[in-house]
């Protein structure tokens, strides 16, 4: 879900840019550029072949093919005076057509007003044409027998002008629709990953207070620093209270303090190491992906064995894929695991940041011990 990652992104730092850019905004518009220049260019090359009783621009075809490629294109309509004025009106009809407002006018009134400027801009083609075509003339003839001349060259090059500035615009507007649909989608999604990832914090916290509450009688200092390394982790986590996601490194930079405090109520019961690849430290991860996984292993790992145990984080890099592992030497799984508050609120903001390219397994240890994997894309 690369829309999520860029709203997510935006506020921790990662350069994703905005949807509506000027330069994105500006390179629409090279391509009509270049083929109005290129119009141009042609209607300039064009020649109109020496033909006894002519008058210039409004020369007869002839039956057999000129020599002169200028004179060909000529013959094909570039360069006449419909040509240039096609040409011409191409960027002003473009700017009129992003300035139309859907929502506010009815499509009655905007067929209405197209249809007028069309007929205009007709008109105004063949009052030009007729100017030019006989201008020293004696007997040209009147404008209206000259209408239905004028109808049947320039009609068509104004019909397809048309369509061509209808498809450019819808084509232009679905492509922003689609990106404002997406924006609007990846902030959702991202609303949705702080909102799930505060419930965490609850539900944390009430676990840890709890075991502080177990040793103020038992050892006040050891509460005590307990409950220091607390406010810190608590102050950093406040830092991204608004945040989705976090670089792996401020993910595993808060493990390790979430154990070293959970040491307090384990005492010598437990030791733990984290591990990570250089490659992965600056990967981005939603932020508290990793302390369920290492809450469960407390509990319901080492945390009922009185000689408790080792767990041990690790972070790698596979195939073009993070994976993060937490591992317990604890008595195993017994039966299938139900997943509790932490392990629901996991899958959940993994969903609602990869889709379905992702997994959550607890895997049993044939010597004993549980293995939570998680399997995600590189970020």
């Amino acid at each position: 879900m690369n829309g999520i990652e860029g709203q997510a992104g935006r506020k921790t730092g990662c350069s994703t840019g905005h949807v509506f850019s000027p330069f994105i905004v500006t390179k629409k518009w090279i391509a009509p550029a270049a083929l109005w220049i290129a119009a141009l260019a042609l209607g300039i090359y064009a020649k109109a072949p020496e033909i006894p009783g002519s008058h210039g621009p409004m020369a007869p075809r002839v039956p057999q093919l000129p020599p002169d490629p200028r004179e060909l294109l000529f013959m094909l309509g570039v360069g006449s005076v419909v040509w240039y004025a096609v040409a011409m009106a191409l960027p002003f009809l473009l700017l009129a057509a992003r300035g139309v407002d859907t929502e506010k006018q009815k499509p009655a009134r905007i067929a209405r007003l197209s249809f007028a400027i069309f007929i205009a801009l007709f008109a105004l083609t063949a009052v030009i044409e007729f100017l030019v075509a006989y201008r020293g003339v004696a007997s040209k003839p009147s404008f209206l027998s000259f209408l239905p001349v004028a109808l049947r060259q320039d009609l068509l090059a104004w019909i397809a002008l048309a369509a061509f500035v209808v498809a450019f615009e819808l084509r232009r507007r679905s492509m922003r629709a689609r990106l404002e649909r997406e924006r609007l989608r990846a902030q959702i999604a991202e609303h949705r990953l702080v909102a799930l990832t505060s419930q965490l914090h609850p539900h944390f916290l009430f676990n840890t207070l709890q075991g502080i509450s177990t040793l103020i009688h038992r050892d006040p200092d050891a509460a005590d620093e307990m409950l220091s390394k607390l406010s810190d982790l608590l102050r950093d986590l406040l830092r991204h209270r608004d945040t989705a996601l976090v670089s792996l490194d401020e993910e595993l930079k808060y493990i390790r303090t979430y154990l070293d405090i959970s040491k307090f109520r384990f005492a010598d019961r437990l030791s733990f190491t984290v591990e990570a690849d250089q490659s992965v430290g600056k990967m981005k991860v939603p932020l508290f992906i990793l302390q369920p996984l290492v809450e469960n292993a407390l509990n319901h790992g080492i945390g009922a064995r009185a000689e408790g145990g080792k767990i041990c984080v690790r972070a790698h890099e596979r195939g073009g894929r993070l994976q993060l592992e937490v591992e317990d030497n604890g008595g195993g799984l017994d039966a299938p695991p139900e997943d509790g508050v932490g392990l629901t609120n996991t899958r959940d903001r993994l969903h609602t940041m990869y889709g379905t390219d992702h997994s959550l397994e607890l895997e049993a240890i044939a010597t004993g011990g549980v293995i939570a994997r998680i399997d995600v894309p590189t970020r």
